[in-house]
C-alpha cells in the first residue's frame, strides 16, 4: 500500500515518525506521552535555576529585578502576610489580587510552610510552589496529549516550551490554565458535565476564563452541539453560584482586593493603555475601564467574525486562542504570566514551532525589559528608559496580533481524531484510487 495514502504517522518525541522496528508497546499513547511529559523537566529546571540568585539572597530590593528573578509568589508571601495562614485569608486580612480559587491556593500552600527565619520561610514557600507548578505543567502537557493524541508534537511543543522558564514561577496562573486545558479534553471526549465543572472552578480563578467560556458557546453553536452545550453550561453555572455565594457569605474579604483592582486601579505594566503613563501622562481610571470594556467587545466581535468568515469552523481551542489574546492585551495590565495562557492555547490550537518560539522570544524580551525598567525607577543609570519599554510593549501587542493571524490560518486537522484509532494501533487502510487507463 502506498505510504502517502496512509494517515499521518504518530509523532513520537519531536514530531518525527516512528521507526519501522518500533514495538507496539513503544508506540502506545501511554508510553509516548509519558516520555513527552518527562521532557517538561527541562524548561522547569531552567526556570528554577533562573530564580537561583533570589533563592540564595532573598526576594527583596532592586537586585531581584537586575537579576531577573522576581516572582510574585514569594513577594506576596512577604507583602500580603501569607504566613498568617488560611484563617487570615478568610477574614480578608490577606489582600491578594487573584480571584478566590487562586488566592485560596496561595493561602493554602502558605499553611505548609514550617517555622523559621523570614528568608527560610520564603524559600519554603517558593519551593512548595515550584513542586506544584511542576505538577501543573506536566498535567497541562498530558491534557494536550490526550486531547490531540494524533498530534503529540503539540504536547512536545508545550513540554519543551521556554514559556515555562519565563513565566511559570511568577504566579499561580498555571492552575487556572490547567483547569481550562482539562476542560477542553473533557469536551473533546464527550464529557460535557465534566467540562462545565472544570470551567466553573476556573471562572472563579481567572478572568480570562470568561473569554474561553464564550468561545465554547460560539464553537458549540457553530458545530450544532447545542445539547452538549446545555449539559456543560448548567454545571458551570451551579459551580459558580455555589462556590461564589459560599465564598461571598463565609469569607467576603477574599473578594475585596480583586474588586478594588478591577474598579479602582488604573493601567498596569504590559498593557497598551499604560503607554501614556510611561510617557508621563497617565490615563484616568474611568477611561481605562472604558478601554477594557471596549477590548472585551472587540474580542466578541472578532470571535464572531472568525466563526462566520473563516474558511473552516474553528475548534474551541482555536477560537479561544483567537479571542484570549485580545482580552489579555486590552486588559488593565498584561503581566508576563499572561504568556502562559496565550502560548498554551495557541499550541493546542495547532500553531507551528516557528510561531510558538517566535512568540516566546518576544515574551523573553518583554520580561527582561520590564525588570530592567522597574529597576531603573530607582537607578536610572542602569535601567531601561521608558521610551524603550514603550516600544517593546507595542511590539509585544503586534506579535500577539500575528499570533491571531496564524491561528486564523491554522488548519482544522482534528476532524476524525475524536473517533480515530489511538496511537500504536493500525488505522483502517484507505482505498487506493484506480489508475487512469493508459491513453
Amino acid at each position: 500500500m502506498r505510504q502517502d495514502l496512509l494517515p499521518a504517522p504518530v509523532s513520537a518525541i519531536i514530531g518525527g515518525p516512528l521507526g519501522r522496528r518500533a514495538s507496539e508497546r513503544a508506540s502506545s499513547l501511554a508510553q509516548l506521552l509519558s516520555l513527552v511529559t518527562a521532557m517538561t523537566a527541562i524548561p522547569l529546571v531552567l526556570g528554577v535555576a533562573r530564580q537561583g540568585h533570589c533563592v540564595a539572597k532573598g526576594w527583596s530590593g532592586d537586585e531581584q529585578f537586575w537579576r531577573g528573578c522576581f516572582s510574585d509568589l514569594p513577594a506576596q508571601y512577604q507583602i500580603a502576610g501569607l504566613d498568617r495562614g488560611v484563617g487570615a485569608w478568610v477574614r480578608g486580612d490577606v489582600p491578594l489580587e487573584p480571584l478566590p480559587v487562586l488566592s485560596g491556593a496561595m493561602a493554602a500552600v502558605a499553611t505548609l510552610v514550617p517555622d523559621g527565619s523570614w528568608l527560610a520561610q520564603t524559600r519554603w514557600y517558593f519551593a512548595l510552589w515550584a513542586v506544584l507548578v511542576a505538577v501543573l505543567a506536566m498535567s497541562c502537557v498530558v491534557a494536550v496529549g490526550l486531547t490531540r493524541p494524533h498530534r503529540l508534537d503539540l504536547a512536545t511543543q508545550l513540554a519543551l516550551s521556554p514559556v515555562y522558564v519565563v513565566a511559570a514561577f511568577l504566579s499561580p496562573d498555571l492552575l487556572a490554565v490547567a483547569l481550562v486545558l482539562w476542560a477542553m479534553w473533557a469536551w473533546e471526549h464527550d464529557r460535557p458535565r465534566a467540562t462545565g465543572v472544570l470551567l466553573g472552578v476556573a471562572l472563579l480563578a481567572h478572568g480570562y476564563v470568561l473569554a474561553v467560556l464564550l468561545a465554547l458557546v460560539g464553537t458549540a453553536l457553530a458545530q450544532q452541539r447545542r445539547a452538549e452545550l446545555r449539559r456543560a453550561l448548567v454545571p458551570a453555572a451551579v459551580v459558580v453560584l455555589v462556590l461564589g455565594l459560599a465564598s461571598a457569605l463565609l469569607a467576603p474579604g477574599v473578594w475585596r482586593r480583586p474588586l478594588e483592582v478591577l474598579t479602582g486601579n488604573g493601567s498596569g505594566y504590559g498593557s497598551p493603555w499604560h503607554v501614556p503613563a510611561l510617557l508621563g501622562h497617565p490615563l484616568p481610571v474611568w477611561s481605562v475601564l472604558v478601554l477594557v470594556a471596549l477590548g472585551w467587545l472587540a474580542a466578541l466581535a472578532l470571535g464572531l467574525w472568525f466563526l462566520s468568515a473563516a474558511w473552516r469552523t474553528p475548534t474551541w481551542a482555536q477560537l479561544s486562542a483567537f479571542v484570549v489574546p485580545v482580552v489579555a492585551i486590552t486588559s488593565r495590565a498584561t503581566p508576563v504570566q499572561a504568556a502562559l495562557w496565550v502560548v498554551s492555547l495557541a499550541i493546542l490550537a495547532g500553531v507551528s514551532w516557528r510561531t510558538h518560539l517566535g512568540l516566546v522570544a518576544v515574551e523573553v524580551v518583554h520580561a527582561s525589559a520590564l525588570w530592567l525598567y522597574i529597576g531603573g525607577l530607582s537607578d536610572a543609570a542602569k535601567g531601561l528608559p521608558a521610551a524603550w519599554y514603550v516600544v517593546i510593549t507595542l511590539g509585544r501587542a503586534l506579535t500577539w496580533g500575528f499570533l491571531m493571524w496564524s491561528v486564523w490560518y491554522t488548519p482544522n486537522d482534528t476532524r476524525g481524531e475524536r473517533h480515530g484509532p489511538p496511537p500504536g494501533q493500525p488505522a483502517p487502510p484507505r482505498a487506493v484510487p484506480e489508475p487512469h487507463p493508459a491513453r
